[in-house]
């Protein structure tokens, strides 16, 4: 079985990029997607995508449609028998939720170090999707290694499975600028004041690109 090395998961390879077009080509079977404002993800040196979390099928619809490899952070516990080969196979990272997980921690750092693109879901679980509430992780990683902060806001994610009609659901999937956080030079302690700082600003930059792309009638939404 395939497993991308280090450097695959910064520069591509063939067979992510096959992963990639496979992803889109499902997604576009279950749903009508509409990705905006991709071309804020920037084209190259590190990158972490914030991005509201509604449904499994987040991550792996941004894996197919974003023109970089992305290594998002996934709980262990989907690193099922079905799903291992699928997760290990397309580079992404098993975390262990509720307590810090060293090595994901540690992996994601080499990612972004080396100019990769990881992804997160600052609210660690599903849910609506609303953003109240983040966890730190995307502050420090972003503090640590200077990574752009690209927000992701995910609508209609939820219903490619659980439709209520045959008929293909929209989903929008809508990409704001990037934020610079800054870095903490190499060498000096990261603050706890500093990465609540930064996190926050993702939260609330990231909740209202949400608020603003809710816009059921409009965007063809609509249940």
């Amino acid at each position: 079985m395939y497993t991308p090395s280090l450097a695959d998961r910064i520069s591509g390879s063939a067979p992510l990029r096959r992963r990639q077009a496979t992803a889109r080509a499902l997604a576009h079977l279950l749903g009508r997607v509409d990705m905006r404002g991709l071309d804020n993800v920037p084209a190259t040196g590190p990158v972490i995508l914030a991005v509201n979390h509604r449904d499994f099928l987040d991550g792996p619809l941004l894996f197919g449609f974003v023109h970089r490899p992305v290594s998002f952070l996934v709980k262990t516990e989907a690193f099922t028998r079905l799903w291992t080969p699928m997760l290990e196979g397309t580079g992404q990272i098993p975390v262990v939720r509720h307590r810090p997980d060293v090595a994901a921690v540690r992996l994601s750092l080499r990612l972004l170090q080396g100019g990769g693109v990881i992804g997160v879901f600052p609210e660690g679980s599903r849910g609506d999707g609303l953003v109240k509430t983040a966890r730190p992780g995307v502050g420090y990683l972003a503090l640590r290694t200077g990574a752009k902060v690209v927000p992701v806001a995910c609508h209609g994610t939820d219903r490619l499975v659980h439709r209520s009609s045959v008929r293909r659901p929209a989903v929008l999937i809508t990409f704001g600028t990037a934020l610079d956080l800054g870095r903490v030079p190499d060498g000096w302690r990261v603050s706890r004041q500093a990465v609540l700082t930064a996190t926050e600003r993702v939260r609330t930059v990231l909740a209202d690109l949400v608020a603003e792309t809710t816009l059921p009638a409009e965007l063809g939404l609509a249940a």
